[in-house]
This record gives C-alpha cells, structure tokens and sequence, in this order.
C-alpha cells in the first residue's frame, strides 16, 4: 500500500479516487492548502486488511514520504482511539498548521470549517 503512494500528501481528488478504488482506505486530515488545491490529504486509515489490522498511515516531512504510524487490531477499533491517536500523530509532525478532520458525507467524514 505504501510503496503506491506518491511522495507527497495527497490531493482531495487522489483521496478520493482511491477510496472509490477501494473502499477499506479513509481519508482522514487535511490541511487547508491553495486556492487551486483547497484541500490536501496528510493522513489515512487502512481497514480490513488481510491480517485484520487498522492502518493509520500520514504522510510525514521529516521522513520523507508516507509511513504507517499505528496499527491494531480490528477488534480494538474505536473511533476514540483512532481520534485520539491520528491527532496526537499529526501535532507531533505538524503542530497547528493543520485543521483536522475529513472533507465530505461521500468520504465518509465531516467538512471542515
């Protein structure tokens, strides 16, 4: 999955394309970019995996490209957890540069304001 992203964030449209390719991969935070890409995708949960794992997967500048930064269990899932651990990741890389949460209803997440 990794190895198919590009080296950069995503765009909400790329987002969104490869959710339609695959269902399992959620856009999860944007940051607020230009005006001709209003919209840029740093982080992504993976569901359903073969191994029965959650992915949360970011798109980090100090290393360079995307990396997995959690996984767990399907049975451990929370949306709390999952919250709780993507926000604390995203401080960690970005401190307040970012606005979290996900773009529409479609995507599966909430507009951001």
């Amino acid at each position: 999955m990794l190895e198919s992203l590009p080296d950069r964030p995503l765009t909400d449209e790329e987002a969104e394309h490869l959710k339609q390719q695959d269902a399992r991969i959620v856009p999860l935070s944007v940051l607020k970019g230009k005006d001709e890409d209003p919209f840029v995708i740093y982080t992504m949960a993976f569901y359903g995996s073969e191994s029965q794992q959650v992915h949360l997967l970011g798109y980090s500048d100090t290393e360079g490209g995307w990396i997995q930064f959690e996984s767990f269990p399907e049975e451990e899932w929370t949306v709390d957890r999952q919250e709780e651990r993507v926000s604390q990741w995203v401080e960690e890389q970005y401190g307040d540069k970012f606005e979290q949460g996900v773009l529409s209803e479609d995507s599966g997440t909430v507009d951001i304001r």
